[in-house]
């Protein structure tokens, strides 16, 4: 296997030397042996729903359309249904299963247990030591930066510039001020954010770092705010009166504006043909678990998802965009059906940065950086791929899913699982039942639940409500 891993990491360093093939045909001119930069756009809560480039009727992301027009569009990209558990298995390459981190924990708020640079190996420590460069904006969430055991936790996992929304508790003049006069720390200082849009500092931010890190590869990851509730105006409809569900479609337009910004910076400093951009979502479209964001619509932010985005584990909630885009490197026009989940994004990273994988740790991700680069892979995809919450574990075959507590759908005819095939008539069929047998030796061979030195607060009777409606039989 590891040597596996490093003919991988050859093969695509050394194909970063040749010359690609635009979709007409065209030759792209070579690149140098010198690693890309990687800008990894993370949004926050909003599903396919919202995407025109994934089949919706929206039209608020024309430039994130754009990017998967002209770059590579993943149509099954998997992750947990809440924000903090994806964050921890994204940057770690661990399922939450070995982490122990499994149900959502915000430090700041709830306080106790948080990630342990200690105990788990950040991807940024990783790209740090292929030599990059690395810098975080936006939103952290899993430390507390106000606790003095965890005030550096940014830089010990690697990290050595960071423009930050640092959630406080709720008597901290931090608490909640993410958008709007937003609480911001850069580097360890707070700044002085009066009359702006904590969105467009996060994004100036990494402007100003791109441009001052252009001679050296970089890794910027960008922990967008964005669209995280409570919904709010932009300053591009501040002045106008506008219901929940418009202020939610503007904040995604906005989003998107920002993600244009950084796309046409990279092309005035020079970057654009040796830089990789990816932009993925932490999990499904927020279903109003703040009660006060969506009063006037029944707890809901759009009247097609109800209890199908946060917090659950059907499609809606955890099969959410990925894309990948880099003019020169990344051969564009394509979309791909394989399996891949947020456990693979550190592997695939490492391996364009030409990084050895962290020793001593089960990494649980599979690089699928040849498919970004258009190269042929050295190891076949995924059989199958993983999501989890709370206790309740999903693999996703592909065709077929199976829940730990036993339902089983057939997503090529059933992709909103609505009929739970276990028990049927169906599962007689020799495809099916084979699938199903297969699914259910995965599912049984995996550890039990590793043990943090904290407790979760327990789920609330509202979100394992919202869960449980989710995956029950309709």
């Amino acid at each position: 296997m590891q040597f596996t891993r490093r003919f991988e990491v050859l093969s695509i360093m050394l194909g970063l030397a040749l010359v690609f093939f635009a979709a007409d045909g065209t030759p792209i001119q070579a690149q140098s042996v010198r690693p890309p930069n990687i800008l990894f756009v993370l949004l926050d809560n909003v599903g396919k729903d919202w995407f025109r480039c994934y089949g919706s009727e929206e039209d608020e992301t024309p430039n994130i359309d754009r990017l998967a027009r002209k770059g590579l569009k993943f149509r099954n990209f998997y992750v947990t249904p809440v924000c903090s558990t994806t964050r921890v298995m994204l940057l770690t390459g661990r399922y939450p299963f070995r982490t122990g981190w499994h149900t959502h924990h915000d430090p700041a708020i709830y306080g106790g247990g948080y990630f342990d640079w200690n105990r788990e190996i950040c991807l940024a420590r990783v790209m740090k030591s292929a030599g990059y460069d690395t810098c975080i904006s936006g939103k952290w969430q899993i430390n507390d930066l106000f606790d003095p055991a965890q005030k550096d936790a940014i830089l010990k996992h690697g990290f050595d510039e960071y423009c930050l929304f640092p959630e406080g508790k709720k008597e901290h003049p931090a608490h909640k001020k993410r958008y709007w006069d937003a609480y911001v720390v850069r580097d360890g200082r707070r700044i002085d954010t009066t009359g702006q849009f904590g969105p467009d500092i996060f994004t100036d931010y990494l402007i100003d770092y791109m441009s001052r890190h252009r001679d050296r590869p970089f890794f910027a990851y960008y922990s967008t705010i964005l669209t995280h509730i409570p919904v709010v105006p932009t300053p591009l409809n501040k002045d106008h009166e506008l219901g929940p569900r418009q202020q939610f479609s503007g904040m995604l337009r906005y989003a998107d504006r920002l993600i244009g910004r950084l796309v046409t910076a990279l092309d005035r400093l020079g970057l654009s043909d040796n830089t990789i951009v990816f932009v993925a979502v932490d999990n499904g479209t927020d279903n109003g678990t703040d009660q006060n964001a969506f009063q006037s619509l029944g707890g809901r932010i759009d009247g097609r998802i109800s209890a199908e985005g946060i917090y659950s584990l059907t499609e809606r909630g955890i099969n959410v965009p990925l894309i990948a885009y880099g003019r020169g490197l990344v051969p564009g026009g394509r979309e791909s059906d394989a399996l891949i989940d947020a456990s693979d994004i550190l592997p695939t990273l490492a391996a364009l940065a030409g990084a050895k994988l962290p020793r001593g740790v089960m990494i649980d991700g599979r690089s699928f950086a040849p498919q970004v680069l258009g190269q042929p892979a050295s190891m076949a995809g995924r059989p199958w791929c993983y999501s989890q919450y709370h206790t309740t574990r999903v693999l996703r075959g592909r065709r077929f899913k199976l829940y730990s507590n036993g339902q089983f759908y057939d997503l090529a005819a059933d992709p909103l699982e609505r009929h739970n095939l276990l028990g049927t008539k169906a599962m007689a069929d020799e495809t099916t039942n084979i699938a199903h047998t297969r699914l259910i030796r995965v599912l049984d061979s995996l550890p039990p639940d590793a043990k943090l030195p904290w407790e979760f607060r327990s789920i609330s009777a509202r979100k394992l409500r919202a869960q449980q409606q989710s995956q029950k039989h309709k």
